[in-house]
């Protein structure tokens, strides 16, 4: 074995050998802590944190240019990053239980190291997720120092610039917060479980089940699109990933059959956007959201279980739709679901493990430690399946490259959170919000969504959520929602960013592989993702739909939802047993509003008008086959 990581790393040339060998410590570090519990908090999240930083600053350069000198950056990067950790173990005891926080001096020293370390964390946002985040960070670093010359509910006490740099870097606030905790504690290990079992051929089962579930029926391409990337979804509760995994395979597929381009890419990337609130993994934010509100993940996930059920079956019927209207075929599975499931079932295990774990009331820390371990054991019963240790190696690299990501964002956004926390912006911003919404909760709503998807075209959406809980959403708690309601109604809006234009990532990145035009795409997946932008607005004013409340209610509420966004589907595509004129549109449309509130009092009138347009559309569907014109 020695032998083997040692060809291994001799395969790595430079800088790419520390590169894999930090990306392997990273990982075995993750694993390590998710099994046998993590360090205390501030070690836990200084060593995930600065080993991150070193990777981001080594595989990233300053700049594209080939100038050596650029190099010299990147080196004194990688300085200041092992000096401000080196501090904070050396001074580990006096940081975490002799001085008080905003009371005990900081030192020169201190300070120096605390502007150095916001830097670290800005430039290596800016070089991995983009100069959205960074911005956002900035204007909000800058506004403890601003604050007690602005006007309104912007103005704040003074807060000098040490204060500031105290909270951002000496202690489990700002930096080291809990957004980065929650990276560095649960986040980071799903990643990597994904990276592993990813690496087994898992996909190719996914694929073949979606085949053998839907691909002989109308538009089974586009179904099988759907089946694939929600079932991968639960594996990597990421939109873009889950778009680069399954649409290389799944969008030429949907061409193939007769979807056009842009409606082939829009498809993939609204069933892979489905993937981050799809349990039982979903997306990074659902992880914060469980440590903000103190609501146990497993509960999370029954919140989130039926709302996924109703985004995926408005797509699936509005495929079908597509199918239908333009009559489109199936297609022949060209090999043995049997044969793929004795070659890759067995990778099903350490999937079912993870679910049970956390059901059963175990930490998602410690479900997903286990299920990676148990994962790399079931890859090697067969041959199929079987990683060599280079390859154990290259998937361990490759987790912790992934997760550059979100412990970049996290550690980002923690300093948003203490800014806030520091300044009481967030109580301020709430007021603000109530006045302009006039204190009425739909307008509020609205509000919020905005404020979710601006936030998420910029940044991950992990650091939108982050966001929106320090700032909007204790205002709408604060006007009657249930914390758990407000917490899931912001991070849904902040996931379906990704397919919302001007700045639809997923959609575009499905656009590139399918060489569609990337607005029509990005429209297109906007229109097909349309459930999920009205079914938070349901569940804030009835959250039954969150399967909350008398079992009663919850039964009814599922069975009239479900009709609901089929009704809506309809009203999409504009076709049900033939084309649908405007008015009939609009008559499923109003149908599909009412069957999905939350309310018995609407499902009457909603009824009454899904049946009037489905006798208007069987009469018309029936006289156009016999040829005469209604």
């Amino acid at each position: 074995m020695k032998q083997t990581f040692r060809e291994y790393m001799r395969q790595k040339k430079g800088t790419k050998s520390l590169l894999a060998l930090l990306g392997i410590v990273l990982a075995l570090f993750q694993i390590y802590t998710g099994l046998f519990g993590s360090f205390d908090a501030l070690a836990q999240r200084t060593i995930h944190l600065g080993l991150a930083l070193l990777i981001v600053f080594l595989a990233r350069p300053v700049l594209k240019s080939k100038k050596s000198w650029t190099r010299y950056l990147d080196i004194t990067a990688v300085v200041i990053c092992l000096g401000s950790i080196f501090y904070i173990f050396v001074r580990y005891d006096w940081i975490t239980a002799e001085r008080f926080a905003l009371i005990s001096p900081v030192s020169s020293l201190e300070a120096v190291l605390a502007v150095l370390t916001i830097l670290l964390v800005l430039e290596a946002a800016r070089r991995i997720v983009g100069m959205g985040l960074v911005v956002v960070v900035i204007c909000f670093l800058l506004y403890p120092l601003a604050g007690p010359f602005l006007p309104g509910i912007l103005h704040s006490a003074p807060i000098g610039l040490r204060e500031l740099l105290d909270f951002q870097y000496l202690g489990t606030a700002g930096i080291f917060g809990i957004p980065l905790g929650v990276s560095a504690n649960e986040i980071a290990l799903f990643i990597i479980f994904s990276s592993i079992i990813t690496r087994t051929g898992i996909a190719i089962l996914l694929n073949d089940f979606a085949v053998a579930l839907t691909g002989k029926y109308r538009g089974g391409p586009a179904k099988i699109a759907v089946i694939a990337s929600s079932l991968m979804g639960t594996i990597t509760g990421s939109g873009t990933a889950n778009v680069v995994a399954t649409g290389s395979i799944t969008i030429p597929m949907m061409k193939r059959a007769g979807y056009q381009p842009h409606f082939a890419g829009a498809v993939e990337a609204v069933a892979s956007t489905g993937g981050q609130i799809m349990p039982p993994v979903m997306g990074a934010a659902a992880f914060v959201m469980s440590a903000f509100t103190g609501i146990p993940y497993i509960t999370i996930i029954l919140y989130a279980l039926f709302p996924a059920v109703l985004y995926y079956t408005a797509l699936l019927v509005m495929i079908h739709l597509e199918a239908v209207r333009y009559d489109l075929t199936g297609i022949t599975p060209e090999g043995s679901l049997r044969q793929t499931a004795k070659d890759y079932g067995h990778m099903v295990i350490p999937i079912v493990l993870l679910i049970v774990f956390m059901i059963i009331g175990y930490t998602p820390r410690l479900s997903a430690g286990v299920a990676t371990v148990t994962a790399l054991f079931m890859a090697q019963l067969r041959k199929t399946t079987r990683l060599s240790i280079a390859d154990m190696l290259e998937a361990l690299e490759e987790g912790s490259k992934n997760l550059l990501m979100v412990a970049i964002a996290t550690a980002a956004a923690g300093m948003i959170v203490g800014v806030v926390d520091l300044t009481g912006l967030g109580q301020r911003l709430g007021a603000g919000l109530l006045a302009l919404s006039g204190g009425l909760l739909l307008p509020a709503l609205v509000l919020t969504m905005i404020l979710s998807i601006i936030l998420g075209m910029g940044m991950p959406t992990s650091a939108a959520y982050i966001i929106q809980a320090a700032t909007v959403i204790p205002a709408l708690i604060f006007m009657g929602l249930q914390p758990f309601v407000a917490h899931m109604f912001a991070f849904y809006f902040a996931c379906l960013s990704l397919i919302t234009p001007p700045v639809a990532i997923s959609a575009y990145a499905a656009a590139a592989i399918a060489q569609a035009n990337i607005w029509k795409t990005g429209w297109t997946a906007f229109r097909l993702g349309i459930a999920g932008f009205i079914v938070p607005f349901m569940f804030a004013y009835g959250p039954s739909i969150l399967l909350v409340g008398p079992v009663w209610e919850i039964v009814l509420t599922v069975t009239t939802a479900m009709v609901g966004v089929t009704a809506l589907a309809v009203a999409l595509s504009g076709y049900l047993f033939c084309t649908l004129k405007v008015w009939e549109r609009v008559i499923a449309g109003v149908a599909a509003i009412l069957l999905i509130a939350p309310s018995a009092e609407l499902i009457l009138p909603g009824s009454g008008l899904l049946v009037m347009l489905i006798i208007i559309q069987a009469r018309r569907s029936r006289a156009m086959k016999a040829g005469v014109s209604l």
